[in-house]
This record gives C-alpha cells, structure tokens and sequence, in this order.
C-alpha cells in the first residue's frame, strides 16, 4: 500500500477534505503498514529495545550485511570484521580502525582510483600464537615501499641493522654484490666449537699480552684446534704485502705472547720454490712439553743421551756422552738410516772400558773406549752400515 496523505480542504470547515471516517482509515493503514515493516506482522505493539528488521533499515544495534556501501572518514571501534572488508564496505578519506578485529581470513584491501586501480592487500593466515606488529611512532609518514620493508621473498639491502644470533642454512653463505658466495657456512651436527674474529684497536701487533692485531680464534670447549684446510692440492700460503725484506712470515709466540720467533722464506732474488720436509721426531718420549730441538740459533745443534749403564744407544740423538764405573761397560748402536750421523765420546771415565758393538759397521765389529775425549763420528751409508768419519783416541776392531 502507498503512503495516503490526509485531505484537509482548501481551508477550515470547507467541506472539501476527508471525513473522520476516512482520515482514521488512512491513518491505521499508514500506522499498519509502519508495524508490519517494524515488527513483520500486520499489527501488535512495539516494545522497548525491538530491533528493526526490514532489509531496507538499518538501526544502530542491529547486525547486517552491507553491500556496496561508500563510507567516508568512519572510525570503526572495537569491531569485529569478517569477510574481506573491501567487498563488504568501500571507504574513501580515512579508516580509523580503533581497537577493531579481522577475524578469521579477513582482509584490508586498499585501491587505487580508476577503472583499472592495482590493489594492496593486508591478510593473514590463521597464527598459531599471538604477534604484534607496531609501526615506529613519529610525526612521519610511515610508506610500505621497498626501500624500508623487508618481506620473505624481497631483495632488499640492509643499512645500520643489528643481528642477534642469525641463522644460515646448511652450505648457505653471504654473497659478494654479484651474488656469487664469499663466505659459505656448513653444518655440524651437534656443533658445540667455533670460530670467534675479533677486531681490534690501534697498534696492530700480535706480539703483546694484550693483542692489538685482529684474532681468528676458535671457540667452545677449554682445549680446541684451530684449523686451516686447503681444497685438493691446495696451499694454504702467508702472503707478502710487498717491500723489501718483507718476505711471508710465521710468527710462533712464546707463552706470554711478549715476544716470538719469526720462520719467514728466502726473498724473490733468491728465486726459491723449493719444498721442505720437517725431520722425522724421535721416538723416546718426544711430547709438547719435552720436543725435539732442530735448530738453535745460527748452529745446528743435536739431542744429547747420556749413558753410563749397559744399552743400546739411541739413534734419535746426535750425540751419546758415555760415563764409566770401575768396570766394563758394554753398549751397541742399532742400524740407522743412510746419511745419518752419530758421534759417541767418553766423559767420564771411571776405570773400566767401554765397548760399542755395532751390527753393521763397515771398519770391523767394535769399538773401544778407555779414556776421556775418546771420540769417533759414525755416517750410516747404504748397504754397508756405520762408516768411521773421524775417530780421536777410540780402538776400532
């Protein structure tokens, strides 16, 4: 039914409007028909807190389902939004969502202007725990643009940014500005050792209790080995920066670190790309504490055993210093290996005869030594054993 507007006439009591009868006929169908859209029945009484529910109406408490609606400058506070709220309200100006929720797939979907506007998306899978993402306060504007947000798939370059225990995949690395790997990290199982670098401040020396050099050291566990790998036939190599006598140097400090010696290779006039091999240990209780001594200073200098009881005498020393009692002593001297030299010499003699016995001895069988400052110097050569270098005062038979 359509509205019905009351006849009142031209003016009063001119006859010319409705009757009683017909004006209250058309007031209860108005006020029937204002019922039933209220209340969906054609007649009956509105209580108080009665919510409207035509599609047409849309009251302050009610829930509904808006459609194509343009909501200029809302503040939306405390709600709860579902669907994608760009197909549910389009909003121009600002959106002030004040304390609102997008449950469950929801999405903020912003557009731009114009038949073919591109969209930007805000949505989110369901989390499994809380997160908070706040936006820096300030008076500036905040863009998402490329150059300040950093996404899982971005590539993007990071300025003045602290990391707190980063994590690499298994062979993954820190790549160069080509993206070529510069660094590669590879897994341990269970590592429980590292490696530390720390940088250091003014004097560059390594040779003070305090270093002030840069230090590559490892890590973790009280006693750990620091270790260089070359690939395949690789050299690891100390490098020369250049001058004159600054040649590739090892320096091995002492255990204080207040000074070191130096090993460093021939210059580039001596044109040497030789290979050297290190002498072979000896096997009597060689250890850290107690190692072989090579070279000292500008002489050469052999390991020295002293003997004063019936043995063989060792070959991983240079020098034997024989000592006597009253009576006779017998020792041997094992065979050696070719080029080897051995000295024996009495320095002690307490009155009886020490007799070396040598298996393989090109002069004979034996050697006597009676007196102090018997000497004899002894080269193992191939196939014929200990040759007699030199000898002073010793009986060789």
């Amino acid at each position: 039914m359509a509205f019905q507007l009351l006849g009142i006439g031209s003016s009063a009591n001119d006859g010319t409007g409705d009757t009683l009868r017909v004006g209250g006929d058309k007031i209860n169908d108005n006020l029937i028909e204002l019922y039933a859209k209220i209340n969906g029945v054609s007649t009956g009484s509105i209580s108080n807190g009665t919510a409207l529910t035509s599609d047409n109406v849309v009251l302050r408490q009610t829930t509904d389902t808006l459609t194509n609606k343009t909501l200029t400058n809302p503040t939306i506070n405390a709600a709860t939004l579902t669907g994608t709220v760009a197909s549910t309200a389009t909003v121009t100006g600002t959106l002030d969502l004040t304390g609102a929720v997008l449950a469950g797939t929801a999405a903020l979907v912003f557009e731009g202007s114009g038949a073919d506007a591109n969209e930007t998306t805000f949505s989110i899978t369901n989390p499994t725990a809380d997160r908070t993402i706040t936006f820096k306060d300030g008076s500036g504007t905040v863009a998402f643009t490329s150059d300040i947000t950093v996404t899982a798939t971005s590539t993007t370059t990071l300025s003045n940014k602290t990391l707190t225990a980063p994590k690499f995949a298994d062979g993954g690395f820190i790549a160069d500005a080509n993206g070529a790997e510069s660094l590669i990290f590879q897994t341990t199982a269970s590592a429980v050792n590292e490696i530390e670098i720390t940088n250091a401040a003014t004097g560059g020396s390594a040779v003070a209790a305090t270093s002030t050099a840069p230090i590559i050291g490892a890590s973790g566990e009280t006693n750990v080995d620091l270790a260089l790998l070359p690939k395949g036939t690789g050299i690891t190599t100390i490098r020369s920066t250049g001058g004159s006598n600054n040649q590739g140097m090892i320096r091995l400090n002492c255990e204080q670190n207040t000074h070191g010696q130096t090993l460093m290779s021939q210059p580039h006039s001596s044109g040497d790309s030789g290979f050297f091999m290190l002498p072979k240990s000896s096997t009597a209780g060689n250890a850290r504490a107690t190692p072989d001594v090579l070279l000292s200073g500008d002489k050469t200098v052999g390991a020295v055993e002293a003997v004063n009881t019936a043995t063989a005498l060792s070959v991983d020393t240079l020098v034997s210093e024989v000592t006597t009692g009253s009576s006779a002593l017998a020792i041997s001297l094992p065979n050696g290996v070719v080029g080897q030299i051995k000295i024996i010499t009495m320095v002690v003699d307490g009155g009886g005869t020490a007799t070396l016995t040598i298996p393989t001895f090109a002069n004979g069988s034996t050697i006597a030594f009676a007196d102090v400052n018997d000497t004899v110097m002894l080269l193992y050569a191939n196939t014929i054993g200990w040759v007699v270098v030199s000898n002073s005062g010793a009986t060789v038979s």
